[in-house]
C-alpha cells in the first residue's frame, strides 16, 4: 500500500485474498464504486483508492496494515465556516405560531446552514476583491455557485448537519433569500402554519369542539358518532375516540367553561386567590479547566481489599476577567465536565451579584472547544459574542497563563506539589522518591479543596479594588434575565406537576408554594405537565418547562390576600384588581370564541337532526340562558299610531304637589279622545288652605 498523492491505494495483490475477494472486487469496480487512481498497464499494477471501498473492508484495511487514518482535508469553504452564536441564540429563543419551540435537531441544522451560507458570502467577496486587485472579472455566478456545490459536499455532515441544497441554482435562490431575509429564512415554513391540525380553524373543529363543550357533558364516543355521522355527509375524515379525547385534552381550557358552566368553571379552573387568617397584631471573560498541581490520597475497594492512591488531582473550571485576570468565578470536581462548566459560571454570575448589586454576564465569552456542540446554547445564553479560542493553541487563551501563574504562586509552596507536569525538563518537579516516603501524609480530597478555596480567596481579596475601579456601571447587554438563569442555573424538580386553580404548587424542602402567571397562553397549556426550575437562594419567582420542553413560563409567587378587610392595603387592591383583570381577559376570551364557531356548528349540523336540537338548546358559558333577544328597532313610520300618541312629551305633563311632573291618567284619556289636556305650560298647582288665607 501506498499514497498517490494524497490518495492511499492498494493494489489487487493487497487486497484479494487478505481483505475483499476478487469476485466482488470486480464487482464494485465495474459498478463504479471503488475507485481506480492508476490504472494498470504492461509492467505496472493497477491501484485502487482505499477510501472509497465500503467501510467495513476500508476499515479491514487500516487494521491489517497498521495505517494510521490520513486526515481529512478542509475546502476552502469549510475552512471560512466560523461559529455563529447569534444563530444559536435565534433559534433558541424562536418561537412557533401555538408557541413550540424549534427541535433541536432543527436548531442544528439551521445553525449549520447559517454558517455555511455565511461562509459562501464570505468567499465571494474575497474573490472579486482578489479578482479586483488583479484587473480580472469575478467568475459568474453560475460558476461560483457550481464551485460551491462541489466544496459542500467535503463538509462533515456530523460537524454540519445541514441540508443545503445540492445543485448550483437552487443553492443559488437558497442564499439570495437568505441575504435578504436573513435568519428566518431558513425555518421552514410548514413550521409556521396551521395546517398541522386537521380541525384547526374549519367547520370540523366548530362543530367538534361544540359538541365536546356542550352542558350534558357527552362521552368522547358519543361525541365521535354525532360528528362522524356529519363527517360522512359531508366528506371528511372520520374521527376515532381516542382522537376525540386528545382534541379535548388539547382545548381544555375552553371546553371545561361550557361542561362545567360558568360557576363551576370559576371554582375550579380559574385564578385562585390565597388569602391569610385574619391578624389584629407584623462585562471579557475566559474559561478554561484546569487539573490543580497538588495531589491528594483516596481509598477505594478493589477485589475486595482497600487500594489508597496518592497522586489523585482536581480539576478547576476558572472563569477569568482578562481586564485584570480577575477570577470572577470557579468550581472545583473529580473532571471536566458540562455540570462542572456550568457550575463555574453560574459562580461567576452569583460573584457579581456580590460585587455589583445585580447578576450580570460578559459581553464576551471565550472559552475551548470541550464539548463545544452541548455546551454552546449555554454560551449563547449568557454572552453577546461567542469566541471560541482556537483549539491546540494555549497562547489563545489568557487563562493558560494564569493556571501556570498560580501552579508557581501557590501549589509549589504546599507539601503536596504535583509539579509542572510528566514533560517538563528533569529537575524541575519534586523528588519522587521524597514523595514516596512522605506519601502517607498526603492530605485528603477535602483538604485540598479547602487549599483551592484559600488560593482563589487571595487572588481575590489581592485584585478587587483594582476590579472594581474598572467597572463602569453600563449594564447595557448584560444584566442576566431571570427566564436564563433558572433555566441554565436554577435547580430542577425530579416530579413533573400539573396546574391546579391556585397555579402550580411545587414543593420545595418540604414546603408547598404557590406561583402563578397571568398569561393567557400559560392557561390555555392546562394540560400540560411541567418541570419548575427554582433558585433556593430567592424563591419570589420560578421557572415552568413543559413535559416536551415546547413551552417555558416564568411564575410569580402568589400574592397572599387578607380575609379581613381592616388588614387590606393599598398593594392588596392593586394585586387584587391585576387577578380580575386577567380572569376577564380568560372569560373573554372564551367567550368570543363560542360566539365565533356557535354558529358555523348549527349550520353543519343541520346534517344530523340530533345534534341540530343539542346545538340549538346549547347555553354560552358567561351568558345567561340562550342570550337575549334583541328587538328590531323600529322607525317611526313603522310604530302604531295609538302608540306614538300614548307617549305624552315631558312639558305636558302635570306638577304634582311635590312639584314634580306627573302624567295624570286624564290627560291621557283626552290625548287618546283627540282633546287637549293640558296647556303646553304646566299649570300652576292648587294653593293649599294657609296660603289661601
Amino acid at each position: 500500500m501506498e499514497y498517490v498523492g494524497n490518495c492511499l491505494c492498494a493494489t489487487k495483490d493487497d487486497l484479494v485474498g487478505k481483505v475483499i475477494t476478487e469476485r466482488y472486487l470486480k464487482y464494485l469496480v465495474d459498478n463504479k464504486q471503488v475507485k481506480i487512481v492508476v490504472r494498470g498497464c504492461r509492467g505496472r499494477l493497477a491501484q485502487y483508492s482505499v477510501d472509497s471501498l465500503p467501510k467495513k473492508y476500508r476499515e479491514e484495511c487500516y487494521r491489517r496494515f497498521d495505517i494510521p487514518p490520513m486526515p481529512r482535508v478542509k475546502s476552502r469553504l469549510e475552512e471560512l465556516i466560523s461559529p455563529y452564536p447569534e444563530a444559536v441564540k435565534y433559534y433558541h429563543a424562536y418561537r412557533l405560531p401555538d408557541g413550540r419551540c424549534l427541535p433541536q435537531e432543527r436548531i442544528a441544522q439551521y445553525t449549520a446552514e447559517a454558517q455555511i451560507l455565511e461562509a459562501i458570502s464570505q468567499y465571494w467577496m474575497t474573490h472579486t476583491s482578489v479578482r479586483g486587485k488583479g484587473g480580472a472579472r469575478p467568475v459568474s455566478k453560475g460558476t461560483f455557485y457550481g464551485w460551491m456545490v462541489d466544496q459542500m459536499e467535503t463538509i462533515s455532515t456530523t460537524e454540519y448537519p445541514h441540508k443545503l441544497p445540492q445543485s448550483a441554482d437552487n443553492l443559488k435562490r437558497k442564499h439570495a433569500r437568505y441575504k435578504k431575509e436573513g435568519l428566518d429564512s431558513l425555518v421552514h415554513k410548514g413550521y409556521n402554519n396551521r395546517n398541522a391540525s386537521k380541525l384547526e380553524q374549519s367547520e370540523q373543529e366548530a362543530y367538534l369542539l361544540m359538541l365536546l363543550a356542550h352542558q350534558n357533558q357527552l362521552t368522547n364516543r358519543q361525541v365521535a358518532k354525532l360528528y362522524n355521522d356529519v363527517a360522512l355527509n359531508r366528506g371528511w375524515e372520520s374521527l376515532t375516540t381516542s382522537a376525540v379525547a386528545k382534541i379535548a385534552k388539547k382545548h381544555d381550557l375552553l371546553l371545561e367553561a361550557g361542561r362545567m358552566g360558568a360557576t363551576k368553571f370559576r371554582a375550579n379552573a380559574r385564578v385562585a386567590i390565597r388569602r391569610s387568617k385574619p391578624s389584629r397584631s407584623m462585562s471579557y471573560w475566559v474559561l478554561d479547566g484546569w487539573e490543580a498541581e497538588l495531589y491528594y490520597q483516596q481509598t477505594a475497594e478493589r477485589k475486595g481489599k482497600n487500594n489508597t492512591r496518592y497522586d489523585c488531582r482536581l480539576v478547576v473550571v476558572v472563569v477569568l476577567d482578562a481586564s485584570c485576570s480577575y477570577p470572577i468565578g470557579y468550581a472545583i470536581g473529580d473532571r471536566e465536565s458540562k455540570a462542572l462548566i456550568t457550575q463555574a459560571l453560574m459562580a461567576a454570575v452569583h460573584h457579581t451579584e456580590e460585587l455589583f448589586g445585580a447578576r450580570l454576564a460578559p459581553r464576551q465569552l471565550q472559552m475551548d472547544n470541550y464539548d463545544i456542540k452541548e455546551l454552546m446554547p449555554l454560551y449563547a445564553s449568557m454572552a453577546g459574542k461567542v469566541t471560541p479560542a482556537q483549539a491546540k493553541n494555549a497562547r489563545a487563551k489568557i487563562v493558560e497563563p494564569y493556571f501556570s501563574y498560580l501552579n508557581t504562586q501557590y501549589c509549589k509552596l504546599q507539601p503536596n506539589w504535583a509539579g509542572y507536569g510528566v514533560v517538563s525538563a528533569q529537575g524541575k518537579n519534586p523528588n519522587t522518591d521524597a514523595l514516596n516516603i512522605l506519601k502517607h501524609d498526603t492530605p485528603t480530597k477535602e483538604e485540598v479543596i479547602r487549599q483551592i478555596h484559600l488560593m482563589i480567596a487571595e487572588e481575590r481579596a489581592k485584585k478587587q479594588a483594582e476590579y472594581l475601579e474598572l467597572y463602569d456601571g453600563d449594564l447595557t447587554g448584560i444584566e442576566l434575565s431571570r427566564e436564563v438563569y433558572l433555566e441554565n442555573f436554577g435547580l430542577r424538580q425530579d416530579r413533573m406537576i400539573g396546574q391546579s386553580v391556585y397555579g402550580l404548587t411545587p414543593t420545595i424542602y418540604g414546603q408547598t408554594r404557590y406561583y402563578e402567571c397571568l398569561d393567557l397562553g400559560w392557561r390555555q397549556q392546562r394540560h400540560q405537565k411541567w418541570q419548575v426550575c427554582y433558585d433556593p437562594s430567592e424563591l419570589s419567582s420560578v421557572l415552568a418547562i413543559s413535559e416536551d420542553g415546547q413551552y417555558k413560563y416564568l411564575l410569580t409567587e402568589k400574592h397572599v390576600q387578607p380575609m379581613a378587610l381592616e388588614d387590606q392595603t393599598a398593594q392588596d387592591a392593586q394585586e387584587l384588581k391585576k387577578v380580575r383583570d386577567f380572569e376577564s381577559e380568560v372569560e373573554s376570551w372564551i367567550q368570543g370564541r363560542y360566539e365565533a364557531i356557535r354558529p358555523v356548528a348549527l349550520e353543519v349540523a343541520e346534517d344530523s337532526p340530533i345534534a341540530q336540537k343539542l346545538l340549538q338548546h346549547t347555553a354560552l358559558p358567561f351568558k345567561g340562558g340562550k342570550g337575549k333577544k334583541v328587538a328590531k328597532p323600529t322607525t317611526p313610520e313603522e310604530a302604531p299610531k295609538e302608540v306614538a300618541n300614548f307617549t305624552p312629551a315631558r312639558e305636558v305633563m302635570i306638577l304634582d304637589n311635590k312639584g314634580r311632573y306627573k302624567d295624570h291618567r286624564y290627560d291621557r284619556k283626552l290625548e287618546r279622545e283627540g282633546q287637549p289636556g293640558t296647556t303646553e305650560e304646566a299649570p300652576q298647582r292648587r294653593r293649599s288652605i294657609l296660603e289661601r288665607v
